[in-house]
């Protein structure tokens, strides 16, 4: 697990919103047709730019390693998906 607190206090926070979970329920009242999806390991399904890529590099007795995907516990890491959950989904 690596520690990303150091990288998030100078990170540029995301303002884009998250969902509030008594907004999703209330739009359920009115659904007809509901579906479910499976968010398993969603953020390794999302590329980082390659000039990101050494912001999420950590050393291990095995190497040095840094990821090409969206790792857990980025700040910007739920904004980020939320997004991309949206393009997909619409927004309602």
């Amino acid at each position: 697990c690596v520690d990303y607190r150091r990288l998030n206090q100078i990170t540029t926070k995301d303002a884009f919103p998250l969902p509030r979970i008594d907004d999703i329920y209330d739009q359920l009242t009115t659904a007809t047709y509901f579906t479910k999806f499976d968010f398993n390991a969603g953020y390794f399904q999302v590329p980082l730019d390659k000039s990101d890529r050494p912001k999420t590099a950590f050393s291990i007795r095995d190497g040095h390693f840094q990821f090409k995907v969206l790792p857990q516990g980025l700040t910007n890491g739920p904004p980020t998906f939320q997004r991309i959950v949206n393009q997909i989904l619409g927004p309602n």
